[in-house]
């Protein structure tokens, strides 16, 4: 696998799922994301709009809205609750990944 960032998707929308952290729903195709194993667990940089970026963790899942099935990312980014849509979030390797 490529140790250079990987992009998985922009934030359409995202909200906070109590306990369990904040779930980013893709604004456009979820390829990226199809490509992952459900349930798998990347560290990840959310690059918000003008600038600020944010480390983190996420995990693919499967999410089902108004009848369409699609892929989405539950992310935990520490003290960040939010991000805003047009956030990009990036798959960054660690080492032995």
């Amino acid at each position: 696998m490529s140790d250079s960032p990987t992009f998985l998707l922009r934030v359409a929308a995202a909200w906070t799922v109590p306990g369990l952290g904040l779930l980013a729903l893709p604004a456009g195709p979820d390829a990226a994301l199809r490509a992952h194993a459900l349930h798998t667990s990347l560290p990840i940089e959310a690059r918000l709009p003008g600038g600020p970026r944010a480390a983190g963790t996420a995990t693919v899942e499967e999410i089902e809205r108004e009848g369409a099935t699609s892929y989405g990312l539950l992310i935990d980014l520490g003290a960040l609750a939010t991000v805003p849509p047009g956030t990009e979030i990036w798959h960054v390797p660690g080492p032995g990944e």
